[in-house]
């Protein structure tokens, strides 16, 4: 499909497209911003911001997205699982098997398998997975972040499962 550059086209699209998925976003149009249900987190909507809009589908599983493409190059998708980002690796470095696009569902899966590990298993070490589950999870925050999200409840609660960890590599 192709991009749409014309404000009023694309705010109708953006609304459109988010009435037909209200299990996953809502429009707060006096933010305005598009909120993930799944999170409660608005994402603030600057169309004097927006160089494109564009209907596309993901190329494994056929489903359609919106994608917005920002004035300065970042680019958040409006999905069926809610707001979509690219996680960034500046904190981390290259993370294997890392999607190019991630939620904030991703976020939560990781974080309750770490939250898993530390409640249920308290006397065990971390292991390398652990350590991983990790990194995968600031990657999504620091997208998160970059995308205009805010994340400072996710910080502090990685925060937490940092020192946590690291307390028990410790012994």
């Amino acid at each position: 499909m192709t991009a749409i550059t014309d404000r009023a086209a694309q705010r109708a699209l953006v609304e459109r497209y988010v009435r037909e998925r209200p299990l996953a976003l809502l429009l707060d149009a006096a933010g305005p911003s598009v909120v993930d249900v799944f999170s409660g987190k608005a994402l603030p909507l600057d169309y004097a911001r927006l160089a494109a809009v564009e209907e596309r589908q993901d190329a494994t599983t056929g489903r359609a997205y919106l994608a917005l493409l920002r004035d300065d190059g970042t680019e958040i998708a409006l999905s069926d699982a809610g707001l979509a980002f690219a996680p960034v690796t500046a904190s981390t470095g290259p993370l294997q098997g890392l999607p190019a696009a991630v939620c904030l569902r991703d976020l939560a899966g990781a974080e309750g398998r770490l939250t898993h590990f530390l409640l249920d298993h308290p006397g065990e070490q971390p292991e390398r997975q652990h350590v991983d589950l990790l990194m995968f999870c600031l990657a999504v925050v620091d997208g998160a972040r970059a995308a205009g999200l805010d994340v400072a409840a996710e910080e502090r609660r990685l925060e937490r499962v940092l020192g946590e960890l690291e307390s028990r590599r410790r012994g």
